[in-house]
């Protein structure tokens, strides 16, 4: 079994929670561990949003945000090792390679307040052992204001396959019906 391993930046934090029994993404909420959040305006200059006393930031039309989660993950399959005496823990967790934390916009905010991740989809790889931000951009024409603990994305947990490239001395050849390129196949 795969174990997303949770730290929280505070004890009061709250963890990621699935919206449904049959939900396949989990979300994320905005949970402030600064009082300040950084980002660039519309014009790509760097920002900063001051968090106000009751938890809250504004994102301006075409503004693009870090919002924190004040979550760290890490993802591992525990392991059971049997029948081996010179090992003292007989279990261990082992960091899963091939697994990453993928990041979505949450359908509601985008079609109700404009909110929708700038970078369209975030990847969290196994490696990466620090706060998980959410990119958020405001693409409509008000401005918008989150609080803390309001759900701004929604992940999932991905097996990802590592390709192996390689070079090929001549064109491929047409193996489908298909000719063309983009909009080849109508809109």
């Amino acid at each position: 079994m795969i174990t997303v391993n949770v730290y929280r930046l505070r004890d009061d934090l709250e963890l990621p929670t699935y919206g449904t029994s049959m939900a396949n993404c989990f979300d994320l909420s905005f949970q402030p561990t600064t009082d300040h959040v950084t980002g660039y305006d519309k014009y790509n200059n760097p920002i900063s949003q001051k968090v106000n006393n009751f938890g809250e930031i504004s994102i301006y039309p075409g503004d693009r945000l870090l919002i924190p989660t004040g979550l760290i993950f890490k993802i591992e399959r525990l392991v059971t090792i049997e029948n081996f005496s010179d090992i003292v823990d007989s279990s261990s967790n082992i960091p899963l390679a091939n697994y990453s934390i993928r990041l979505h916009p949450r359908s509601g905010l985008s079609l109700k307040r404009g909110l929708v991740l700038a970078n369209a989809e975030g990847i969290v790889d196994v490696d990466y052992q620090e706060q998980v931000f959410v990119l958020l951009t405001n693409i409509s024409q008000m401005g918008q204001t989150i609080k803390a603990g309001e759900r701004i994305a929604q992940a999932e947990v991905a097996c990802n396959e590592h390709a192996n490239f390689v070079v090929l001395t001549k064109a491929p050849e047409k193996h489908s019906e298909r000719a063309g390129g983009f909009g080849s196949t109508g809109v």
